[in-house]
Order: structure tokens, then C-alpha cells, then sequence
């Protein structure tokens, strides 16, 4: 028996994420907080400033695409109904974001997210260290360069490691649907 794919690469040109990247520095920055509520905040688990775009920014078009076209090719067959807003993220000397999972199918809400889609929005010599791993039995790190996109399930467990020099940006997207069954 062939195996599906676990995670879908794509890829986003490197103009587009040059100005994606001046709207998203023209926003308010704000510091990153977890959980269902978006409420706390745990500079141990997760050190990143970031910015939310409007709901139905330009960007996040680009980025829905590309998690329907991962549900498709990796054949997760995930029902899908809505996405949330671009979360922009800038990670400097010392911040992360540690393993953790997209999803909280366990806290009675009325959808799940199910895809997450992340872009790398700037080129990996402007930072080091801050490499995205995906965690399924053992880290795999996604070979990202500036556009790359990755789309994967969201109770996947990934982190993005320390950065120690620079700066590095993403934006991220999730995509939910009916509660899993």
C-alpha cells in the first residue's frame, strides 16, 4: 500500500511575500499568546511578537489556496468551511515557539481546525536558527526558502526552533470545519 503524503509544499513568489510583508509591518504588533482563548502567555512555550490582518486580507487568499490544494493532494479529505485571519509572526534573537498543536478538538468547540498553512515570508540568510519542524515519530525540518509554503494537518505537533540572529517572518493560516467525528 502507497503512502499519502503527510504535509503539501508549495510555494508563493518572492514579490508577493515582499508586499504581504509591508502591509503586515504596518499593522500593530502585539505579543504572542496560546490557547483556546488566546489568552495565555507563556514566554517559556512561546516568544514571538505578532499581528493579525484584516479577515479578508489578499494574503490570506493566497495561503487558503494552498491548504485546499494540501487537503486535496495528501488526500486528507478534511471538510473544510472556514478560515481565520493571517497571523503575521516576527521571531528575533532568542524567540520561538516550542512544540505544540493547532487545535484543541477536546475544548467543546463548534468547528476544529484542521489545515495549518504556514509561509515563509523572508530569506533564511537574514536569520539563524528559527527552522519549522514537524514532529511524527521522529522532526523532520521543512527545507524552507522565502514563499515556501507548508500546509499540514493541525493536531500535527511542530515548533519553530530559537532564532538566534535576525529576524525571521511568517504568516500563518488556519483552516477549520465541523467538529471531528
Amino acid at each position: 500500500m502507497a503512502h499519502l503524503p503527510i504535509w503539501y509544499l508549495g510555494q508563493v513568489p518572492s514579490s508577493v511575500c515582499d508586499a504581504a510583508l509591508a502591509e503586515f509591518m504596518a499593522i500593530e504588533p502585539r505579543d504572542a499568546a496560546m490557547g483556546v482563548a488566546g489568552d495565555t502567555h507563556n514566554h517559556s512555550q512561546r516568544s514571538t511578537t505578532i499581528r493579525f490582518a484584516q479577515d479578508d486580507h489578499w494574503f490570506g487568499h493566497a495561503l487558503f489556496g494552498h491548504g485546499i490544494a494540501g487537503n486535496r493532494a495528501c488526500a486528507w479529505g478534511f471538510e473544510v468551511d472556514r478560515r481565520e485571519a493571517v497571523q503575521f509572526a516576527e521571531y528575533g534573537d532568542g524567540q520561538h515557539y516550542d512544540w505544540h498543536v493547532d487545535t484543541f478538538p477536546l475544548a467543546g468547540l463548534d468547528s476544529d481546525r484542521k489545515v495549518t498553512v504556514v509561509c515563509l515570508m523572508n530569506d533564511p540568510s537574514e536569520f539563524v536558527g528559527g527552522e519549522f519542524e514537524i514532529r511524527l515519530y521522529a522532526p523532520y525540518t521543512a527545507p524552507l526558502s522565502k514563499g515556501s509554503v507548508i500546509a499540514f494537518p493541525s493536531m500535527l505537533e511542530h515548533r519553530v526552533a530559537p532564532v538566534t540572529s535576525g529576524k525571521r517572518y511568517s504568516a500563518t493560516m488556519w483552516l477549520g470545519g465541523p467538529r471531528f467525528r
